[in-house]
């Protein structure tokens, strides 16, 4: 007879029930997943080639992407037996070969109709019927005293069972259910439970609402229609919440309080964002601006007493770090915060993260966990774990997180346990909060993601069309950063595969071309007589000691070569654009920002010009190779001349900017901004300092840049595109 059941490491394969568990849990697995793993395990170490594995998946009648689906179906075997790709010890990639399970396998029969019945409690004879006539009381008792025993023992055995489980560490596992169901046109961008678990504040881009959680009534939050708040934290009576207002062109944020019961609001702190209350309501931890995470500050409610408690890493670091909103712990001794490290490299992939604890005087610092994978929610539960988003997967450069969960002692502020698996998802944790007694967790997911459009000009006009058609026609991030010379296609980075690749797509078609597949690809240029197509790459994104290579690859065909390394310092590069034959690559030398010049032949060349104290400065190079704008700060822009070193700043009032592109002729540039009631638009800033609408847009998509093609008749707008965004609960965590 064949095992039914197949045991590898930890792990149970149950060929009868369908199911793969550890140590009794069972672990979610899909259909082709669950069918490779069983091929793997019956192999028993031998090697398992795509072409067997595409025969036990799909059979002879194959009409699907196979390489995707088996990598799809790797991946999420080394996530439900969480298994390094980098470093395997269960599952091993014999590259262009196929696969072997590493882990020795062994058998065991189960046959569930052999199976004795348990026996929770002697068999006790009773009688099946009575007769007609009234029994005797005593035998009237007697049955009855028969029954309470039995209902004792199985008593007794439930509690005993309930024992031995919590003993063993056994747990209901945690379920998910939605509280907020907005469409993708009104994504929430905000959400926070309440200390008593009776609301949930949350935001999207009509405005800010409460919803009562049992019985699902929202409403509108009383404040007036330019109020733009977000939600930050509860105050401990459940009925006022901390908000972070943002108005103007300038977009200065404040923190405000309101209440449920109405009455006016309430300015806390002009100049300031993400707080949050302590558990008692007398302080409140934020982040000041200007320079929103470069510092973390405390203040009493009423926001007096205002004191630095923490300040971002800059020390060795080629770019500043960043802190996150922090929250409290339950008691509130300490608080916790993420910190991220800025990288040195522009890439799809974001920095790196350190989970951080202080104590309420922002002493004592303890660094409690430091992991590429960390990412910016958390949350302190009252049991004293604190809750944290996690990419789980760590051989995919998607943007799905799960949460994760590590116990921390209040008092010391150091970790007292591993990091276990609370709950995973689709998409972005973009936040977390809990109930005051720790038993409801609301997060909210955010399943936005980059994509590339192509707008049109008006004929004769300087304006855009109002109607835009989307190029990349996959749900997955897609970055466009450069035109081919002749304006017919457009080359971009996706992670459609799970990692980062090089793809080049004509603007009349649905389809896309891969021109480089790999890890870690990003910022596509073209050379400047349009032959090649030249891009970044890592090998350790997350390491900026380690060198990011540019590379170039003809677009006939070939494969890639190197051009030059820099020790992750190269923060962007450009190339003019015939018959100029310019290359500028921009480099961080302490808070500088070095501009040097470089060819596809010889590399790195001679430094042109450099800035100083701007180490996050955007810049673009004009297409004649003559000119550069560099974006100084949210309302400048410098344009130098590369001839002459000569430079004039102009100043953009109205209009908060971060990055911009040359035109096709060298004339302005292309400003994505946002209007002073969030509305997204494309402005075109010329070299006096004239900013003009040339593409509005609504506040649920964000415009990131608009490259004109070389031709002039189009442009790439590069935007996001929300998903199913919402808040969810999360119970038996």
């Amino acid at each position: 007879m064949q095992a039914s059941i197949l045991c590898f490491d930890q792990f149970e394969l149950d060929l009868n029930s369908y199911e793969l568990r550890k140590s009794g849990h069972v672990i979610k697995l899909e259909k082709l997943p669950m069918e490779l793993l069983i091929l793997l395990a019956e192999k028993r170490g031998q090697l398992v080639t795509r072409e067997q594995i595409i025969q036990r998946l799909w059979g002879d009648d194959v009409f699907v992407d196979t390489r995707q689906g088996i990598n799809t179906a790797i991946r999420k075997i080394r996530v439900a037996l969480r298994d390094d790709p980098e470093h395997p010890h269960l599952l091993q990639t014999v590259a262009g070969r196929g696969y072997r399970l590493l882990a020795p396998v062994s058998t065991r029969d189960e046959n569930p109709q052999e199976k004795p019945a348990p026996q929770l409690a002697p068999q006790l004879a009773l009688p099946s019927s009575f007769p007609p006539s009234m029994p005797p009381a005593s035998t009237v008792t007697g049955v009855r005293w028969r029954y309470v025993l039995v209902v004792a023992i199985v008593l007794v055995a439930l509690v005993s069972v309930i024992f031995w489980l919590s003993l063993r560490g056994f747990s209901p596992p945690a379920t998910e259910q939605r509280v907020t169901f907005n469409p993708p046109d009104a994504p929430i961008t905000f959400a926070v439970v309440s200390p008593d678990g009776k609301y949930v504040a949350y935001a999207d881009p009509t405005g800010l609402y409460w919803r009562q959680l049992a019985s699902g009534e929202t409403r509108r939050w009383g404040v007036p229609q330019d109020f733009i708040a977000h939600p930050n934290s509860w105050f401990p009576d459940g009925t006022h919440l901390l908000v972070t207002r943002v108005e103007g062109a300038s977009r200065i944020p404040s923190l405000w309080k309101l209440s449920l019961l109405g009455g006016s609001q309430r300015m806390l702190m002009d100049n300031a964002a993400a707080g949050a209350v302590s558990p008692d309501g007398s302080r409140i931890a934020y982040l000041p601006g200007p320079d929103v995470g470069s510092e973390l500050w405390l203040m009493d409610s009423d926001g007096a007493n205002r004191r630095k408690i923490a300040v971002a890493e800059t020390a060795d670091k080629p770019l500043r770090g960043r802190i996150w909103p922090a929250v409290w712990s339950p008691r509130g001794r300490r608080i916790a915060y993420i910190e991220s490290h800025g990288l040195a490299v522009l890439q799809p992939e974001e920095d790196s993260f350190s989970l951080q604890t202080r104590d309420a005087n922002g002493g004592d610092l303890q660094v409690v966990s430091s992991d590429t994978r960390l990412k910016q929610a958390l949350c302190w539960v009252a049991d004293g774990r604190i809750l944290y988003a996690y990419r789980d997967d760590p051989s995919s450069e998607r943007s799905d997180e799960g949460v994760y969960s590590i116990r921390v002692d209040e008092r010391t502020g150091k970790a007292t346990s591993q990091p276990q698996t609370v709950t995973s998802g689709q998409g972005r944790v973009g936040g977390l909060s809990v109930t005051s007694d720790g038993k409801h967790l609301i997060l909210w997911r955010e399943n936005t993601q980059p994509q590339a459009f192509i707008a049109e000009f008006e004929a004769g006009s300087p304006r855009l069309k109002t109607s835009r058609r989307r190029l990349t026609l996959d749900a997955n991030g897609n970055i466009a950063e450069a035109w081919t010379s002749d304006s017919k296609a457009v080359l971009f980075v996706s992670n459609r595969n799970g990692t980062w690749g090089l793809f080049k797509q004509n603007i009349d078609e649905t389809t896309a071309e891969v021109l480089v597949e790999g890890r870690s690809i990003f910022l596509p240029r073209l050379s400047p007589d349009g032959s090649h197509v030249l891009y970044l790459t890592a090998s350790k994104p997350d390491d900026s000691s380690l060198p990011a290579s540019l590379m170039s690859k003809s677009l006939a065909g070939g494969p890639p070569h190197l051009v030059l390394q820099e020790k992750g310092v190269i923060r962007n590069y450009q190339c003019a654009r015939a018959p100029s034959q310019l290359c500028i690559f921009s480099k961080l030398v302490g808070a500088n920002h070095v501009f040097v010049s470089f060819d596809l032949e010889h590399g790195t060349g001679r430094e042109l010009t450099r800035i100083t104290n701007f180490a996050y400065a955007n810049w673009t190079l004009s297409p004649d190779g003559r000119k550069v704008a560099i974006f100084l700060n949210r309302h400048q822009i410098r344009f130098l001349s590369l001839d002459t070193g000569v430079a004039h700043d102009v100043t953009i009032d109205n209009w908060p900017l971060q990055n911009g592109d040359w035109s096709a002729n060298g004339k302005s540039v292309f400003v994505p901004s946002v209007t002073s009631k969030d509305m997204r638009v494309i402005l075109e800033v010329n070299e006096a300092g004239k900013a003009e609408v040339v593409l509005e847009g609504d506040a649920s998509t964000i415009f990131w840049w608009f490259l004109q093609s070389p031709d002039g008749r189009y442009g790439i707008l590069e935007a996001t595109v929300p998903g199913d965004n919402n808040a969810w609960m999360v119970k038996n965590f």
